[in-house]
């Protein structure tokens, strides 16, 4: 070959190999920011967010405060501490308030709006957990825990009340404490076994102060919750009406400070999705608005409109709601939000990603308007070729409306035949929608089309289907699952011998569900996955995850139910080759749930392994094992859908 014919050949090779390399991977993951906590001023002209970056060399995210001035769209980062979060503004808008690490507790610090030297004001001995400006701006309302009692030594001994199985000493309550804005002396408003939670929610003139209480400190009291209003004057707690019954939360003053804004379950019933409702104080009783969505985030508009974000099919939406007429669906397009922050005037600042594009901030001036995006983090994973997406509608065999999201290899060619791998969403009170996702692009740069089906339990269509998974945790959902599956599996380019399923959390279980009912798959990946749901109930930190599927779950007609509709229970019939991994500090799906289906399958000579992370948690926090995760799913299933 003469030199020539050579460094041409060289020159289509390398660009062949670079246009290769332009699918996405885990290299790419370092380059995925976290977009969180957006909040706009008062007056609708600042936006301050927290970004934050995955550090492999000391493996934690690094975040950092990011302001843009929406009339000059110019922006900058403002803080240089990277352990920020919870940013506020002033009510002026003059000055930001927001978290940061001093050793390992979160305090309130306090910087000009435009940057500069922040001030710490807060040196809560357990730190601060939420914190919310006093409406004239001279002080703090924050939340902080409780130090526990000074015991002789070796006297380690607890009480179990609401802990969970790893807990090594009782939980101590946290109350409510304010602190001027100079800092100095902090002044306690409550105490007492049960534990307030955020967030808090000052009346209009400051008179008084909405959070949530919990009847206990630990995280199983969880659902038993109600909003509690502390007068600034003299300290007089009261409950608010009916919202223990209710299981209300998300407390806010209206304008005029005479009535409350709270979601709540539908008819009180951890079962059902949360919907938005009004108490006139005094009243005593709860006006729900009328609309038929899961909500995530309620603001108020004005006093007889509200405003909300919620899954809506397969994207993430925002709605202005009147108490007397239609919900208008604000025009979005393509780009699902999430996290958002309402200025006075109806200005909406928010997290949204687009199919083809990760987390950005965006902005809206009202329902018709369209969004104009702020910041430009991802551009060069946008310029990717990544996976195009498309979703699917149909109804459930009993009429349920059902969706799913499906991804397509990057380089997707009708005329070829694929293989398909399931990836179940978690919850169930969640749902997989279109827009990025790094672990679906990762699988379909695999040359895999991602299946992500929303079965019922989902949060995305409304309460008949949230609501249809209780006391059917199995056998509904699988059905739901493989309806959509049969119909892709129609399609020309699906290679129906070779589809695997996979999923974490609640995915787990559906994953290790469909495994031992349903055949042909060809490997299955489930983590963090429930086996037995009665030692999970008994086990975890989470009452409401099992009490919203049966009032009980130790009486004999409950024990009977949980073990039907345990994956366990069919251990028999799992063919398919399955790994699984967890955390062994898994407090949300104990690491016993795993070990119980590992012993299982090795006695009965199936192909299973397991991987397991010594850290706490209910998914690896740290950005080196997360990715890693990843990485051994995808090859996992790299080696068996070959």
């Amino acid at each position: 070959m003469s030199m020539r014919r050579y460094l041409v050949f060289f020159a289509v090779l390398s660009t062949a190999v670079s246009a290769a390399a332009q699918t996405f991977g885990l290299e790419h993951y370092s380059k995925l920011a976290r977009v969180a906590e957006p909040q706009i001023t008062a007056d609708g002209q600042s936006v301050v967010a927290v970004i934050s970056w995955p550090n492999y060399e000391a493996n934690v995210h690094d975040s950092d405060l990011l302001r843009i001035d929406l009339r000059t769209k110019q922006s900058r980062t403002i803080t240089s501490r990277k352990t920020v979060s919870h940013p506020r503004w002033s009510p002026n808008g003059a000055q930001l308030a927001f978290l940061a690490r001093v050793g390992d507790k979160s305090q309130i610090f306090l910087m000009e709006s435009d940057g500069g030297e922040a001030r710490q004001v807060t040196t809560a001995p357990n730190g601060v957990q939420a914190f919310s400006w006093k409406p004239d701006g001279t002080a703090f309302a924050y939340l902080t825990a409780d130090s526990a009692p000074k015991r002789e030594k070796f006297d380690d001994a607890f009480e179990v009340d609401n802990n969970d199985y790893l807990m090594h000493a009782s939980t101590e309550p946290t109350h409510l404490w304010t602190i001027a804005v100079s800092g100095g002396d902090a002044r306690r408003w409550t105490s007492g076994k049960k534990s307030a939670a955020g967030p808090v929610s000052w009346s209009p003139n400051g008179d008084r102060i909405a959070m949530l209480l919990h009847a206990g400190a630990g995280t199983r009291a969880f659902d038993l919750q109600s909003i509690l209003i502390v007068s600034m004057k003299d300290g007089k707690a009261e409950t608010l009406a009916g919202s223990a019954e209710r299981h209300c939360g998300r407390p806010v003053f209206s304008a005029d400070g005479n009535t409350i804004l709270a979601s709540c379950p539908i008819d009180g019933k951890v079962k059902n999705q949360n919907e938005l409702a009004v108490m006139p104080l005094g009243s005593g009783d709860w006006v729900p608005a009328a609309f038929d969505r899961s909500i995530s985030q309620g603001f108020w508009l004005n006093p007889f409109t509200l405003f909300a974000s919620t899954s809506d099919g397969t994207l993430g939406t925002l709605w202005t709601i009147p108490f007397s007429g239609v919900a208008q669906k604000w025009n979005l397009g393509k780009i699902s939000a999430t996290e958002v922050s309402l200025s006075k005037n109806g200005k909406a600042v928010f997290v949204g990603t687009e199919p083809q594009r990760p987390p950005e901030l965006y902005v809206s001036s009202g329902p018709g308007a369209t969004p104009e995006r702020l910041t430009d983090l991802h551009a060069s994973i946008a310029a990717l070729r990544l996976g195009k997406t498309e979703s699917v509608f149909w109804k459930s065999d009993d009429g349920l409306p059902l969706s799913a999201v499906i991804t397509f290899p990057p380089d997707f060619d009708a005329s070829k035949k694929y293989p398909v791998l399931l990836y179940i969403h978690g919850g169930p009170w969640g749902s997989s929608k279109e827009t990025f996702s790094a672990r679906p692009q990762l699988f379909a740069s695999k040359g895999w089309i991602i299946y992500e089906p929303n079965y019922r339990g989902s949060d995305n269509a409304g309460n008949a289907l949230y609501s249809a998974v209780y006391r059917d945790h199995g056998a509904g959902p699988g059905r739901d699952v493989m309806s959509g599956l049969e119909a892709l599996k129609k399609r020309p380019y699906v290679d129906a011998s070779r589809i695997g399923v996979s999923g974490w959390s609640y995915g787990g279980y559906m994953t290790t569900w469909l495994i031992g009912h349903y055949s042909g798959w060809k490997a299955a990946m489930a983590g963090a996955a429930v086996i037995d749901l009665v030692d999970d109930y008994n086990l975890n930190d989470f009452r409401l995850f099992i009490r919203a599927y049966g009032d009980t779950l130790t009486q004999p007609k409950d024990l009977e139910l949980m073990k039907e509709q345990s994956p366990g229970t069919y251990v028999d019939q799992m063919k398919t080759p399955l790994l699984l991994i967890s955390d062994t500090g898994d407090v949300r799906v104990p690491v016993t749930q795993s070990y119980k289906l590992l012993n299982a399958l090795k006695e009965r000579g199936q192909d299973v392994r397991m991987v397991l992370y010594p850290v706490p948690g209910h998914f690896p926090a740290d950005p080196f094992r997360a990715r890693d995760v990843d990485k051994r799913w995808a090859e996992w299933f790299e080696q068996r859908l070959k």
